[in-house]
């Protein structure tokens, strides 16, 4: 049996009704949080963040391929036979007399002893005696290849006179010839008789300058290096790091640097209120600037200049 017309007619006016304040209850939340979201959205470009201009120091280095000079003597075979090598094939540091090695032949035995302290090398490049500083320091051509080290094999056989090895004197200073770029920090340090530099990734030394040419953006230098490693004797080259200039600042957010017709600057926080500096410098790895003049360690700068640019800047 229906329900009465009139009763349901009043039911749906109240569910219509109910329908309708939530509908209301929610245009007005969203419009809250509209409105809550632009207004702190717009607090947040007023009072942007500041970075604080943080001390660092940046040396510039330059990679060149050097060439290397030491004396050295080939140690040749007595007779012929097979040879060998009593301490091994690998370079070695002996003392004077030392057995280096045997050359064997029937019943026969020759005895080479080492004729004085320094670095037995069993092997050779085919340099030997070819490589000297009247050759390569002359001029301003590129410096020539080392050529491959050839190790002689335990129980090679070999001839009378052949040779069996070299042996490098010790002590010695190494030297070294190599073409460097000559910033003024560079010419500097040639003036004071000595030169930063490194190998692969070990720590800055100094080398000894013994002679210059001058070749305008490059200079040529004839360098005594500080140290002599054993196993440098396996080689006529390396690769050399010189330290160059050195660039010191403070460093900040590449985007604290406003660019506007060639020129840099910063707005920064003084005494109260925010002014623009016009500042120099050069850009980093990671989105990072280095301001070499303008700014001090511990200024206060807009991290997001644009901001300062538009004047959309509160600070209290």
């Amino acid at each position: 049996m229906d329900k009465n017309p009139a009763v349901n007619g009043k039911e749906g006016r109240k569910r219509n009704l109910r329908w309708g304040y939530w509908a209301l209850f929610v245009a007005i939340l969203a419009g809250s949080a509209a409105a809550y979201f632009a207004w702190w959205s717009n607090f947040r470009s007023l009072r942007p963040e500041f970075a604080v201009a943080e001390p660092l120091s940046i040396r510039e280095k330059a990679r060149t391929r050097g060439v290397l000079l030491w004396s050295e003597s080939v140690l040749r075979a007595p007779q012929e036979g097979v040879v060998h090598y009593p301490q091994g094939t690998e370079a070695v540091r002996v003392s004077k007399n030392e057995v280096v090695a045997e050359v064997v032949s029937g019943n026969s035995r020759s005895v080479i002893r080492a004729p004085y302290s320094g670095y037995f090398v069993p092997g050779l490049d085919g340099l030997e005696g070819k490589w000297n500083f009247s050759d390569l320091w002359p001029g301003d051509g590129q410096l020539p290849g080392a050529a491959t080290f050839r190790r002689i094999a335990e129980g090679s056989r070999i001839r009378k006179g052949d040779p069996l090895g070299k042996i490098l004197p010790q002590p010695q200073e190494l030297r070294a010839i190599a073409y460097v770029e000559a910033d003024r920090a560079v010419r500097k340090q040639i003036e004071n008789g000595m030169l930063l530099f490194a190998l692969s990734l070990e720590r800055p030394q100094r080398a000894s300058v013994r002679a210059v040419q001058d070749f305008g953006p490059k200079v040529k230098v004839y360098l005594s290096l500080p140290s002599f490693p054993l196993g440098i004797s396996l080689t006529r080259e390396l690769e050399i790091e010189f330290f160059q200039g050195e660039e010191k600042g403070v460093v900040l957010p590449e985007s604290a640097i406003l660019q506007k017709e060639g020129k840099m600057g910063v707005f920064a926080f003084v005494s109260g209120k925010l002014e623009y500096r016009p500042v120099l410098g050069l850009p980093l790895p990671g989105a990072r600037f280095l301001v070499t003049e303008g700014l001090r360690p511990g200024d206060l700068v807009l991290t997001r200049a644009e901001a300062g640019a538009e004047r959309k800047v509160l600070l209290w």
